[in-house]
């Protein structure tokens, strides 16, 4: 039985959401491995939840400095494995890279620093380079550049990237789609599009409340029978209670299907955009510090757009462009 170790210690929910595509592309190359995941915080037992290869996930002590008992324990856990492959997925982690080196594994997989003691520790160096600038795709770029084995016969072009993804199951979507449809009550209507807000994101990359009021009140006149949501952050405060109607979840699964019931989810860049992504909501990310290239959500008709707070009326174009297109697919 092939043993792979990937190495994100990240407390962010986003940067685990970004990772579910070289765990896709793992468990479709070594069918039958047995993955773990040496992360941060607890998003990752939600969020691989539903993988069936994913068969332990380890948690780096958060403020790791101020904790060297669970450090060492965890060390101590890691070393006793034997792995075949070990894999740092980012391109400059210095908490990955020092894991690395702890691990055994016959292959280990990273990007190369161009710093010998650092690029000593890999068997398998790939440039920064060589991948992809999107940071879901660049793992699984890394992974196909250090084991392509391409012969005169085989077709150049490369296998479709995966996309985010959690797995939702049939009775998991069916949930979501009832706690949106008894939120939004007698007004609920399946012919009616349901526009999902997330108001919320850190520091610059939020946009003030009066910026999204705007793009709601515009959106009102001119698309009347669209029904808004407002999902709600992690702090439980909601930014439009009474003005719309409000979700909100604790629960990461619970939530990445009720996002994934709307017919459109408008977010800035933050965690919760890539979880609805991943649970297959059609996604507009909303971006004015961070750049769409590396962090905008992809597949299906889900895009990223750069917005400022000057110009929500570009938004508002956008939304409703992103509409038209559903109405004329259904």
């Amino acid at each position: 039985m092939c043993r792979i170790a990937v190495l994100r210690p990240n407390h962010r929910l986003g940067n685990t959401v970004l990772l579910t595509p070289l765990i896709c592309e793992l468990e479709a190359k070594f069918p039958g491995a047995e993955i773990e995941l040496v992360t941060a915080g607890q998003a990752a037992h939600a969020v691989f939840a539903e993988f069936r290869q994913v068969s332990a996930v380890h948690e780096f002590p958060a403020r790791s400095f101020r904790r060297p008992g669970a450090v060492l324990a965890l060390l101590r856990a890691l070393r006793r494995r034997s792995f075949d492959l070990a894999v740092d997925p980012e391109v400059r982690s210095r908490a990955g890279r020092f894991l690395l080196g702890q691990v055994q594994s016959r292959d280990r997989l990273g990007f190369r620093w161009g710093v010998p003691r650092q690029d000593g520790i890999l068997t398998h160096a790939v440039d920064r380079s060589v991948v992809s600038s999107h940071f879901a795709q660049s793992p699984v770029d890394l992974l196909r550049s250090a084991y392509a084995q391409r012969s005169d016969h085989e077709a150049a072009a490369p296998p479709a990237m995966p996309t985010l993804t959690l797995h939702l199951t049939d009775a998991e979507r069916r949930g979501g789609a009832q706690r949106l449809a008894a939120i939004l009550g007698a007004a609920h209507s399946a012919t009616r599009p349901c526009i999902g807000i997330y108001a919320h994101a850190t520091g610059a990359k939020c946009y003030p409340a009066a910026w999204w009021r705007q793009i709601i009140a515009a959106l009102r006149e001119q698309e009347p029978g669209v029904q808004f949501i407002e999902f709600v952050p992690h702090d439980g405060i909601a930014r439009f209670a009474g003005e719309i109607p409000v979700l909100f979840s604790t629960e990461l699964r619970r939530l990445g299907a009720a996002l994934a019931a709307t017919s459109l989810l408008v977010s800035a860049d933050c965690g919760v955009m890539h979880l609805a992504s991943a649970g297959g909501a059609r996604v507009l990310g909303l971006f004015k510090t961070t750049d769409p290239v590396r962090y905008a959500p992809y597949g299906g008709e889900s895009a990223g757009f750069r917005a400022t707070d000057a110009n929500p009326d570009a938004v508002v174009t956008r939304i409703r462009a992103m509409l038209a297109v559903t109405a004329s697919n259904s």
